[in-house]
């Protein structure tokens, strides 16, 4: 029994000593769960999953190719832009705080003003959670290699991993993890597949809706959300914080007629899209979805934040599979 204490206890040791490696293999196999379809469906024809996989990765680089050089010339001319006028979109908000401010000092309270020359500051800091300060730009792209060499392996492999981690289990439980196995693996590349069409949706949606009222750098926008909202609900919160503070550079009327549009598409995304892109596939309450986000992004930071979902919806498959049905049955 003491050995088997110590066991435990070392595995948890390891386990917390290299999470973030096994928080990358994760997105390996979120990658590989979201290719596995095309590669059954490929099987079918006869074509080898090798294939398949650089099939999908050749059309992802194609696809991201292409919207750049469309996009990029009027978003780059957007974003320069949007850089130029910062200074006065912050001031803007400080004369504006500063109303607030007077309003509130009445009732003996007060709210801080933001500062220009911070900006630039705050950005670096966003950019430096953004890519892990351990290991740099080359590390992060060796990362990011070493994932999608790993995710094509399990598509490839896939029997023969499963086989391997099936003889890990006891035999009585091996039937269960088989049933089980498929089911998950759906719910996580559902998951991601339907998060991918969802955010291309509500980045056109925004642009669109920016541009039909007037505002400044609306492709610039939808493009952010989209990219953003890549973790559920971030891209569109972000897309109109920067709509309002565009709008309210060419006055506060437009400020206001902005501010209830980008709350309209935020609900479309959240009554329409997610529900119907994200939520079949998952089964996963919208609540439950911002609870997995808030603890990913408090354990794990960005990378944190896009693995909870999918990790919370593979986990809530298990649960339902092995708890849920068995009691409702009964």
């Amino acid at each position: 029994m003491i050995f088997q204490v110590l066991g435990v206890a070392v595995a948890v040791w390891l386990f917390v000593a290299t999470w973030q490696v096994w928080v990358l293999a994760f997105v390996a196999l979120i990658i590989a769960a979201a290719i596995l379809p095309a590669a059954r469906v490929g099987e079918r024809w006869r074509v080898p999953r090798g294939l398949v996989v650089l099939a999908v990765y050749i059309v992802a680089v194609g696809v991201f190719t292409l919207m750049g050089r469309l996009l990029w010339p009027a978003l780059s001319e957007q974003w320069t832009q949007f850089m130029d006028q910062l200074p006065k979109l912050v001031e803007n908000v400080r004369g504006w705080l500063g109303n607030v401010d007077y309003w509130l000092g009445q009732w003996g309270a007060s709210l801080p003003s933001p500062k220009a020359d911070k900006v630039e500051g705050i950005a670096g800091i966003l950019l430096g959670n953004a890519v892990r300060l351990t290991t740099g730009v080359v590390g992060a792209v060796f990362e990011v290699l070493a994932v999608l060499v790993i995710a094509a392996y399990l598509v490839i492999d896939s029997r023969e991993v499963g086989h391997t981690l099936l003889t890990l289990l006891p035999r009585e439980h091996r039937p269960t993890a088989t049933r089980l196995a498929p089911a998950v693996l759906d719910r996580i590349g559902g998951y991601v597949r339907g998060q991918i069409v969802s955010s291309f949706f509500v980045g056109v949606l925004i642009a669109i809706a920016l541009s039909i009222i007037g505002v400044k750098y609306a492709l610039l926008i939808g493009a952010l959300a989209a990219v953003l909202n890549v973790v559920p609900f971030v891209g569109a919160t972000v897309a109109a914080v920067l709509a309002t503070l565009s709008a309210l550079n060419d006055g506060v009327v437009l400020a206001a007629i902005a501010l209830p549009v980008m709350v309209v598409c935020q609900t479309v995304e959240g009554k329409l899209l997610a529900p119907y892109f994200v939520g079949r596939a998952t089964g996963l309450h919208a609540l439950a979805v911002l609870v997995a986000l808030l603890a990913g992004f408090h354990l794990g930071g960005l990378v944190g934040g896009l693995v909870a979902v999918p990790f919370l919806a593979g986990a809530w498959e298990i649960v339902r599979t092995l708890w849920v049905e068995p009691r409702r049955g009964a």
